[in-house]
């Protein structure tokens, strides 16, 4: 027993000795191999991490051994070892078995590392996003942390977009932050040399310049010649772009300087060849440039004779062909092209090989892996077929005797839900028909006084434009009911068809002919053509009604100052109708449901959707059809077709009635319940224009009709419509609802608010709503005022006079001003910007003799008319006279200098003839130049 426990005791000593010895032996190799890898001998590390990794292995020294492995791992990649010891993944089971997630963190960024070299970016960024992981997780910040983050900045550089670059440029910014609280002066140096680079590709030019200099200043003195040559290089794009070719020439020369130390064999050549590319683009130095590229040609093909298959070696050669093209050495620089095309070729060669390859490899990987996939689905499927077969026989006795069952209880029902839906349509279409005639009856007794009324002479113009508003809408409401009661006709079968033979030509142009009036009114391009067509068989109630709601749903849906065309032609002796207007494209769906009846694809749209639908019905009664289709990136095109033959209708559809060839009129009236443009002509402006936005027609009227005899007024149908106005028109100020379809009058004052060309306008609020929080949301947005409804004429009247008056206070303050204050007469911050920006062009332009109002508006980015009313509205002058105020006020400046005469004076300030400056400056000051020159030196 004693002689047992000997033996034990001994065999844990030598054990415990063995392992001691590895761990030492171990340490030794991994010191060696450390050095090694500083020194660029990258077999010789390769080699000690290796035999210290299975030392550690051997012993279990979990920490040891990831330090080996990443040492392993970073030397093997550039050494010419070939084994596949997978240092990689023992390393991270090690690491993850004692939770050490800063050397897991380590290993993860040594795989991105190697993996990006490996120009493997995908598989490299999935690495960096779990450093990444780790870090968020335990909070804990590392070197790996840090380039982590600038390896994932350069990936996402590579994509060349504008948001990549900006990805970058955050991500960089990052690094630095985790950089400076590590207080490691090596990776926040590391992070400059990325963030000048990125920094140049978002804009940031001074930034760039600025970590380029801080980058410098710690490579130089720290003798660091790899980041200093990069630095230097990234130094010449800043200089080159900021014209500064002589400090570009000494960064390439130092570039050049630092690469040739670098004992990197490749940094050198391309350094003298960028410089060779500089002297020849940007200095114009043919000779020093052939010389350049010349010597750069001789170490490509003395010490790299295997690189000479390169985007830059390409670039050289070419560079050294427009050398000898630039000396007139035409057959060398011809020789040059040659063999730049050849490499040319060569390299888009070797790079489709290279994607053949890739995807070769990678088809051949996924079909492999679906034939795995294949071949366990195949097994899970024959086990599962005879499962399936045993349970569908079961399933297929209990189905057929489910669905016997079921098909005829659903025979039975179908047939008395048949029976239930004919007698339900009945009374649906004798209902309609009912309400259209009870409707008729009180629409009669509404319209006869209207009539009646209107042929009275002596109604004041208000008055007439009132009845005329009625008359309207009580006609609109007639039609709607006509239109019902045409459905409910057709439904029943009761709407017959009147075929008779006649000039449909003359009654065609007779309906298109009176939509010309709402063209005008809306601004809209309105283009008819009809064929000429011999006496044909139509019934023309039928086609009354389908040309004009066809007409009258294109000017609806048509926005302003866009085109609207109508044709008329025959095809194989049918008439095709084509209406045109333009309009957001119709998806599939609503193509598929435009003519159902009641349907609307948008809901904020005026109408109860029955035109189309009584268009289609008509026309299916008339043996003809119609489709709707998008012809145009923003055209829609509805297309009826008509028979015109008297063999197409049955006798009981031809009329025996008076033929038509007597002129026609139209039965029923086009209606129109949109705005006049009234504000393309702007009438006086010294009068005040107020505009009105409201998507309520006789509200609109109403507040018009209030204000026209005080205001120029124009007209808004809702916020959409009011901003593009307000924008066009720049109006005094603004009477604006809030509950409107498209755009709200709330999201109308924030954009006009925030528009330099309209922040300045007062604008006035009007809603139902009585809360103060809602009054609150309102002002929020930048309005100058809130109303209730109902509201008083009066109180609104005094709240506008008030705002225009606080406005001419603002111009009679800059009226008194000796020089431009912003901050003294701007509104809002947007106008202080703005007249900021007026203070900057004139200071550029304003003694330019050239300098108009023109040039003046394109300058500020503002139309003239824009430019015009924004600043009347500031300072109460127009353009011209504000330029010419601010050179009369710079003349006063220079007339108080010796030694300058009036004529000097008045060309330095941008006058073209001295008299008439002479003339304006008298208006001014009330004396001549001279005079006033006089009176201000007499007072010194």
């Amino acid at each position: 027993m004693n002689r047992l426990l000997l033996f034990a005791l001994f065999f844990c000593a030598l054990k415990l000795a063995s392992q001691n010895e590895n761990d030492h032996l171990g340490n030794q190799y991994l010191t060696l191999s450390d050095k090694f890898l500083k020194a660029a001998a990258y077999d010789s590390a390769y080699k000690y991490s290796k035999a210290a990794f299975k030392m550690f292995q051997f012993a279990k020294t979990d920490s040891l051994l990831i330090e080996s492995a990443l040492i392993a791992l970073t030397s093997k990649y550039r050494s010419t070892s070939n084994d596949s010891i997978q240092f990689f993944e023992l390393a991270k089971k090690a690491a993850l078995n004692t939770e050490d997630w800063r050397r897991l963190m380590d290993l993860y960024y040594t795989q991105a590392d190697i993996l990006n070299r490996s120009d493997n970016k995908n598989a490299a960024l999935k690495f960096c996003l779990k450093v990444d992981s780790i870090s968020r997780t335990y909070n804990h910040f590392s070197a790996s942390t840090v380039k982590a983050l600038i390896r994932r900045s350069e990936i996402s550089r590579m994509v060349f977009t504008k948001e990549s670059s900006k990805r970058s440029y955050d991500l960089l910014h990052e690094a630095l932050v985790q950089a400076k609280s590590l207080n490691s002066q090596e990776l926040i140096h590391l992070t400059y040399v990325y963030l000048c680079d990125v920094s140049g590709l978002v804009g940031e030019v001074e930034e760039a310049k600025k970590y380029i200099d801080l980058g410098l200043a710690y490579y130089v003195k720290e003798d660091i010649p790899k980041h200093a040559a990069r630095l230097y290089l990234i130094a010449t794009s800043y200089y080159k772009a900021t014209d500064s070719l002589e400090k570009a020439k000494e960064a390439f020369l130092k570039n050049i300087e630092y690469s040739k130390r670098i004992k990197d064999k490749r940094r050198w050549p391309e350094a003298i060849t960028y410089y060779g590319i500089f002297q020849g683009a940007y200095l114009g130095d043919c000779e020093s440039a052939l010389k350049t590229n010349q010597e750069a040609l001789d170490i490509y093909k003395t010490l790299l004779p295997e690189d000479r298959e390169t985007d830059l070696y390409q670039r050289l050669i070419r560079e050294l062909g427009y050398c000898h093209l630039d000396l007139k050495n035409y057959e060398s620089a011809a020789n040059y092209f040659k063999e730049a095309y050849r490499l040319k070729m060569k390299l888009v060669r070797n790079a489709n090989r290279k994607l053949s390859r890739d995807a070769e490899t990678k088809y051949e990987t996924e079909k492999k892996e679906q034939e795995i996939a294949l071949l366990k689905s195949q097994n899970q499927l024959e086990k599962q077929q005879k499962v399936n077969q045993r349970n569908l026989l079961v399933a297929g006795l209990l189905l057929t005797t489910l669905l016997g069952t079921l098909f005829y209880f659903l025979f039975y029902s179908r047939k008395k839900a048949n029976e239930k839906l004919r007698e339900l349509d009945k009374f649906k279409s004798q209902f309609f028909a009912n309400i259209s005639h009870e409707f008729r009856t009180p629409l009669t007794l509404i319209s006869g006084p209207l009539e009646k009324r209107l042929q009275d002479d002596s109604l004041s113009t208000d008055e007439r434009n009132e009845l005329l508003m009625m008359k309207s809408n009580s006609s609109r409401l007639l039609n709607l009911v006509d239109q019902l009661l045409d459905l409910s006709k057709l439904e029943s079968g009761h709407l017959k068809l009147k075929v008779k033979k006649g000039n449909i030509t003359q009654l065609l142009k007779s309906i298109v002919s009176s939509f010309e009036h709402i063209a005008v009114k809306k601004n809209i391009i309105y283009n008819s053509t009809v064929q000429d067509i011999d006496e044909v068989w139509f019934d023309k109630d039928v086609v009354e009604k389908v040309v004009i709601n066809l007409l009258s749903n294109a000017f609806k849906y048509s926005p302003q100052q866009r085109e609207v065309s109508f044709k008329a032609h025959v095809i194989d002796n049918q008439l095709e109708i084509k209406v045109t207007n333009a309009g957001i494209p119709l998806t599939k769906g609503e193509i598929e449901r435009i003519f159902d009846r009641f349907y609307q694809s948008d809901e904020n749209a005026q109408g109860v959707g029955i035109g189309l639908s009584l268009v289609k019905e008509l026309l299916t009664l008339s043996h003809g059809g119609i489709k709707v289709e998008n012809v145009a990136p923003n055209k829609i095109a509805f297309i009826a077709t008509l028979p015109i033959s008297q063999n197409h209708y049955k006798d009981i559809e031809i009329f025996d009635g008076v033929h038509l060839n007597e002129e026609m009129s139209i039965s029923t009236k086009v209606e129109e319940n949109d705005v006049i443009d009234v504000e393309a002509i702007i009438l006086d402006s010294e009068i005040p224009l107020l505009l009105i936005v409201e998507d309520n027609s006789d509200l609109r009227a109403f507040i018009k009709t209030s204000f026209q005899d005080q205001y120029q007024v124009i007209e808004a149908i809702n916020g959409k419509d009011g901003i593009d106005k307000a924008i066009k028109h720049i109006p005094d100020i603004i009477i604006s609802d809030i509950m409107m379809p498209e755009t709200d009058g709330l999201e109308l004052s924030k954009t006009l608010k925030q528009d330099e060309r309209t922040s300045h306008i007062p604008i006035i609020l009007l809603t139902a709503k009585v809360e103060a929080e809602d009054q609150f949301k309102g002002l929020e947005t930048g309005a100058d005022d809130y109303i209730t409804k109902p509201f008083k004429t009066k109180l609104l009247d005094q709240k506008i006079k008030n705002l225009i008056h606080s406005r001419e206070i603002l111009r009679k303050r800059y009226s008194q001003e000796v020089v431009l204050k912003p901050k003294d007469i701007a509104i809002s911050d947007v106008d202080q910007i703005f007249l900021e920006k007026i203070e900057n062009v004139l200071d550029a332009h304003l003694t330019n003799p050239d300098f108009n109002t023109e040039k003046f508006g394109e300058a500020v980015g503002m139309s003239r008319m824009q430019l015009y009313r924004k600043l009347k509205a500031l300072t109460g002058l127009t353009a011209t006279e504000f330029v010419r105020s601010q050179r009369l006020i710079l003349a006063t400046t220079l007339l108080q200098e010796k030694n300058i005469n009036v004529s000097e004076i008045a060309y330095a300030v941008g006058f073209n003839d001295p008299s008439y400056f002479s003339r304006c400056f008298k208006e001014v000051y009330a004396c001549t130049p001279k005079e006033y020159a006089q009176k201000r030196k007499g007072s010194h």
